[in-house]
């Protein structure tokens, strides 16, 4: 008896061994730590039968971030009228407003004239020295330094900016051709889908933070801009004006703002940026359209008309406006403008200040249990509702 229960403790203790062994095996694989006396794991897993291609590998950021820091300059702006700096949401620390910042202009402590320093980022978008970056960094500037990749400092001057869409376009004179960010598709990027920051967060040149898109379309009470993309990547005072980069090193988006004390990071999308440019570049500012209406969701309606869902309900039509010379009147509810279906009031809004001051579009509206279609002549948005 004492001999045959030795012999299975014996056999237990092997298998015991066995699979202690196999486990450690199957960590060293999944881990890519380097097992003995082989190689390293070239994968962090292994993809099953089956899998969807979209959920298969985890990236390495590291080609990206190499190729594409030459295209990211650091932005140093001397002799700023104070100011609150980068977008602060309601409830944040306006003594703490990001790029620069400083005290609100009120604070009795503060000379009249009093001016700032303050740091932040660009991505180079054309080889003889156009590089765009955010209208809060640059605002008010009497002096811009750009620094390069290699080290190489140049002086900046402005050649366009608009403070609604926070964007700026600024220029240096190079000795030679600039390493240039290829501009991608912020429509056709996805939530959930991998993105790259990169910029000088406090100074820290060509900081590297990754994560995802987690949300579009978004709104920030601080800002009448209300298309932002938003991001876990990191996004630190410094890196507003910088790009975000989508997996094939294109540039999605130019990061913007931070709510304090979280990890919500902001940023512009870069198709935005390209319908301003040209703007920008002609000009220095953007001139957008103007309707003259304020306006409601049709379901704050106490009746809305019947069959209809969607919409923008008039509240009030400005004196004077392209919407009152038009025709539109108070209790109308627009379902369309220029053939594009507009289901709520930033809709509209996006639709109307797309559109060329002067041009003539049909506005769709619902008066009572009518259809009706109007033209319209298209104003300018008044500096003061920028």
């Amino acid at each position: 008896m004492h001999s045959i229960f030795g012999r299975r403790s014996n056999i237990v203790a092997l298998l015991v061994a066995v699979a202690v062994f196999f486990s450690a095996l199957g960590f060293f694989v999944a881990s890519g730590i380097d097992r003995p006396g082989g190689s390293r794991a070239a994968d962090l897993w292994v993809d099953g039968p089956g899998s969807d291609p979209d959920l298969q590998g985890i990236p390495s950021f590291a080609p990206i971030a190499e190729k594409m820091r030459p295209t990211v300059v650091h932005i140093f702006v001397s002799g700023k009228p104070l100011a609150t700096g980068a977008l602060v949401p309601e409830g944040g620390d306006p003594s703490d407003p990001g790029d620069g910042g400083g005290l609100p202009e009120s604070h009795p402590d503060i000379p009249d004239d009093f001016q700032q320093s303050s740091e932040g980022s660009g991505v180079i978008i054309s080889e003889d020295g156009y590089i765009l970056t955010n209208h809060h960094v640059i605002n008010g500037a009497k002096e811009i330094s750009v620094t390069f990749f290699d080290g190489e400092t140049l002086k900046a001057t402005v050649v366009g900016s608009d403070a609604r869409d926070d964007l700026a376009l600024i220029k240096v004179e190079p000795k030679g051709d600039l390493s240039v960010a290829p501009l991608g598709d912020s429509d056709a990027i996805r939530a959930g889908e991998w993105v790259m920051a990169l910029g000088n967060p406090l100074g820290f040149e060509y900081s590297v933070t990754v994560g995802v898109v987690s949300g579009k379309g978004r709104e920030l009470p601080s800002s009448n801009f209300g298309d932002f993309l938003q991001t876990d990547a990191a996004i630190y005072p410094g890196n507003s004006g910088g790009p975000l980069f989508d997996l094939s090193g294109e540039v999605i988006g130019i990061n913007t703002a931070v709510i304090p004390d979280t990890n919500l990071g902001f940023a512009v999308p870069i198709n935005t940026a390209k319908e301003i440019l040209p703007q920008l570049l002609e000009s220095g500012r953007v001139v957008r359209g103007y309707l003259g209406v304020t306006i409601q969701s049709v379901e704050f309606m106490a009746e809305p008309p019947a069959g209809v869902d969607e919409g923008v309900y008039v509240v009030e039509v400005h004196d004077g406006a392209p919407a009152a010379g038009a025709g539109i009147a108070v209790g109308d509810v627009i379902v369309s403008f220029d053939g594009t279906a507009v289901a709520t009031p930033r809709e509209l809004t996006s639709v109307v200040t797309a559109k060329g001051p002067g041009a003539r579009v049909p506005v769709e509206i619902v008066r009572g249990a009518e259809r009706i279609e109007i033209e319209v002549v298209v104003g300018s948005l008044p500096s003061a509702l920028e």
